[in-house]
């Protein structure tokens, strides 16, 4: 299979590009999935589409909808996992896991129908939506830990199923000297709408409990259901990625994508899912009637996120000047100071937990910008989306082995064991980062610091 030539698809991996009838199109020379095109695009700017029709890009609203509604549930799933249902850290750990193992192979999935039929994209939109709504009704329901726990894995299948290609669309778009602006541009919406479900649930803790939160969170996911209705009866057609190339195995081994991978997966083998830093920080935080433990707690992660998504931005212009590695090193330091603060902390230490949740959002919107950047640097347009499905991969199966590593010896040791266990597979992820394997070209750097670059968000 890997050894097949670009251009030549097997229907077992993916299918050729088709318009929105599934009916198949002609692709472009050497097999890029693009539609033909009449005039070659100079180098270091977005490929041509004189002659083309004009297409749209993914509708963001469902998703972001959807991200208010599930990060909503995510601000409250330690506390009311850990002291309503009495949950063990290995199996808040366990349930967050299999959460995200089922989001990636959902998203795959989709990823891999939406080639074959890219008129399915809006079913699929709505499919996420609703089977999102459904897990949270279920999750305020449940009483046992195995419901919640099934339920909190199903929204996070839901959320994979209705995740649209925005990484890969925005990648499409960007010319050569602009990737780390549009993909940190797109990573900073996700997280300002995770942003947002976390301060309402600060806000909605002043008049409900957990419960009540779980069940407020049905109502932004039941309007992205109405947008995805919505969409689908005014027949809108998401513009369908190109197809993924047929790439070696050995192209990812060795040269400086090899490097830069092996660096992102001992990375993301020590990034610990969040909710288990919500937890540490729920045993840190002083005790007030005035603001209790859930509430401050929800404010943190808010922080978290709005910390993310400034710091997207940020590493989005770095990486368009510098190489990415550099800003995935700094994000190793950050996270790994943030896992050091939370593992002393002691009780009361209010503003330690403020600054490690500050320094664990930096490193989560900086770390994902960069990865994406420096990967798409090192790819050619037309194996792009395939690179991309393997840094997924990479990213989920390295965050699932983290999470459970460190909730069992969280379980069996303490909390200090739990968070420093990931320490020294963050210190390899630094030095790997500090070759420098993806440095811009001098051309790319000097447009990317022209004044009056267009702004490249759509």
């Amino acid at each position: 299979m890997f050894g097949c030539p670009a251009g030549i698809y097997d229907r077992a991996v993916s299918a050729p590009p088709a318009d929105s009838l599934g009916r198949p199109v002609d692709v472009g020379p050497a097999g890029s999935g693009l539609p033909a095109v009449s005039a070659t695009a100079p180098p270091g700017t977005a490929p041509s589409t004189v002659g083309t029709p004009a297409t749209r890009a993914p509708s963001r609203l469902p998703y972001l909808l959807s991200t208010v509604g599930l990060e909503s549930m995510t601000a409250v799933t330690a506390p009311f996992l850990g002291r309503t249902l009495g949950a063990a850290p290995f199996a808040l750990a366990g349930v967050e896991a299999a959460g995200r193992a089922g989001s990636a192979a959902a998203r795959y999935g989709r990823n891999q129908l939406a080639d074959r039929q890219p008129g399915l994209r809006g079913f699929m939109d709505l499919a996420g939506s609703a089977g999102l709504a459904l897990a949270a009704g279920f999750f305020a329901a449940s009483s046992a830990l195995w419901q919640a726990g099934a339920c909190r894995a199903g929204s996070w299948a839901a959320r994979g199923l209705g995740t649209p290609a925005l990484e890969e669309h925005a990648s499409a778009a960007a010319p050569a000297h602009q990737l780390g602006r549009r993909l940190g541009f797109e990573r900073s919406i996700g997280a300002l709408g995770a942003a947002v479900g976390a301060l309402l649930v600060a806000v909605l803790l002043e008049v409900t409990d957990t419960r009540g939160v779980i069940g407020y969170a049905l109502i932004p996911v039941a309007l992205a259901v109405v947008v995805s209705i919505l969409g689908l009866r005014r027949g809108r057609a998401d513009a369908p990625p190109p197809a993924p190339t047929q790439i070696k195995i050995t192209k990812l081994r060795g040269g400086p994508l090899g490097v830069l991978l092996l660096g992102i997966v001992c990375y993301e083998a020590s990034n610990i899912a969040v909710v288990l830093l919500l937890l540490r920080a729920s045993k840190i935080v002083s005790v007030s009637e005035a603001l209790p433990v859930v509430q401050r707690v929800a404010l943190c992660y808010g922080l978290y996120q709005l910390s993310a998504a400034a710091c997207a931005v940020i590493a989005g212009r770095l990486t368009d000047r510098a190489a990415a590695s550099l800003v995935l090193a700094a994000g190793g330091l950050s996270l790994l100071g943030a896992y050091i603060g939370l593992a002393w902390a002691s009780a009361g230490d209010d503003a330690i937990v403020v600054l490690c949740l500050v320094l664990a959002g930096a490193a989560a919107g900086a770390v994902d910008t960069a990865e994406f950047t420096g990967v798409a640097r090192l790819t050619s347009p037309d194996s792009r989306r395939a690179a991309f499905g393997v840094l997924a991969g990479l990213q989920s199966g390295g965050r699932v082995f983290a999470t459970l590593t460190a909730g069992g010896l969280w379980t069996l040791i303490g909390p200090k064991a739990g968070l420093l266990v990931c320490g020294p597979l963050l210190v390899a992820a630094i030095v790997i980062f500090a070759v420098r394997v993806d440095r811009p070209t001098r051309t790319q750097r000097a447009t990317a610091a022209a004044p009056g670059n267009p702004d490249p968000r759509p």
